[in-house]
């Protein structure tokens, strides 16, 4: 599986990059009740499960004679829950802060939370309900790291292990009790332990089309790229309910997944390639402080042209313009801190 993991860190930028427009379009709709609600589907419910599987794989990968749980505790105090505790708590100050000033500044309350004073009982609060909304699946991922050590054992039988993923999606089909975790993330979580544990690999394109494969290539790009969006669109409204639906959602996820591979697999020398590549070392930068960012930029630039939001496909092209603007912000101001504070950007990153 080596060889398949070549690309895992760009998929991962990638797809961070989706969120983006999920979190662009999100932010507008919590804004403003006017939004078409069809566009809050758009890419929202593939992406988070995407990171889920990424992140259950990459924790089992390798692991069958040994998981190594307190190395790879280790490791995730200081790449995830140390920046978790930093964002949460920073910003935590930082945006009520803003949020305050703003207020007495403009007449209208574009912020969809209401201000809290800076208190210690608050902080300790907000490292529950982060200000940062796209938290809760770093949230997910710290807690879910106690019950890895019981996961890596049913892991070692497939069978048992099989079982127990259908006993959990029974669980989010029909509700018999609540799990904490959201359907959005365990699911995907429990297949990506499956896969990693077991080094289960994404086939390699057959080079039997010989002179025909770059353009076969080609063509399968082009054609996998709008069913992509129309299977998220369509899908983006399901609710977890029933067996069947929850199924077909997992289908989805990994269809895209292999089709996201293939496109980087078949295209090394691309301009998207080769931008993940070279700017993947501020994924996490870019993902911890994109919400952030929107809350600045995004709404001041939606009181511009509010007159203007009420039309469906202006709405959502303005919202790209908004996460492109969002997007060289973030990367500019993380290449800055990297560049002359390396230590700071590693600690706050864990990278």
């Amino acid at each position: 599986m080596k060889k398949n993991l070549q690309h895992i860190d760009e998929i991962r930028f990638l797809i961070i990059h989706l969120i983006l427009i999920n979190h662009s379009i999100i932010s507008y709709a919590l804004i403003l009740a006017k939004v078409d609600q069809s566009l809050i589907s758009f890419w929202f419910e593939f992406t988070s499960p995407l990171l889920g599987m990424i992140s259950g794989y990459l924790f089992f990968y390798g692991t069958e004679a040994h998981l190594g749980f307190l190395k790879k505790l280790k490791h995730r105090f200081s790449s995830l829950i140390i920046p978790y505790l930093v964002w949460s708590l920073g910003f935590f100050i930082i945006y009520f802060l803003l949020k305050d000033l703003s207020l007495k500044i403009f007449p209208g309350n574009y912020w969809y939370d209401p201000i809290k004073p800076i208190t210690l009982k608050n902080a300790i609060d907000s490292l529950v309900h982060p200000p940062l909304v796209n938290f809760w699946y770093l949230q997910n991922l710290i807690l879910i790291i106690p019950f890895n050590i019981i996961f890596y054992y049913l892991l070692k039988n497939r069978s048992i292990s099989i079982l127990f993923f259908i006993l959990i999606l029974f669980i989010y089909a029909y509700n018999p009790f609540s799990l904490y975790f959201s359907p959005r993330f365990l699911p995907c979580y429990l297949m990506g332990c499956y896969f990693g544990y077991h080094k289960i690999q994404i086939p390699r394109m057959s080079p039997t089309f010989g002179f025909l494969k770059p353009r076969t290539n080609l063509l399968m790009s082009f054609i996998c790229l709008p069913i992509i969006i129309y299977i998220s669109i369509q899908t983006g409204f399901f609710e977890y309910n029933g067996i069947f639906l929850i199924l077909m959602k997992l289908a989805v996820v990994l269809f895209i997944i292999i089709s996201i591979y293939y496109f980087l697999d078949l295209f090394p020398n691309g301009v998207v390639f080769k931008y993940l590549k070279k700017y993947k070392p501020y994924s996490f930068f870019l993902f911890a402080i994109h919400t952030f960012i929107f809350s600045l930029v995004q709404r001041p630039l939606f009181r511009l042209v509010g007159d203007l939001l009420g039309n469906k496909y202006f709405t959502l092209g303005f919202s790209l313009f908004t996460v492109i603007v969002v997007l060289v912000i973030s990367l500019m101001l993380g290449i800055f801190i990297k560049k002359k504070f390396p230590l700071f950007f590693g600690f706050i990153t864990g990278r």
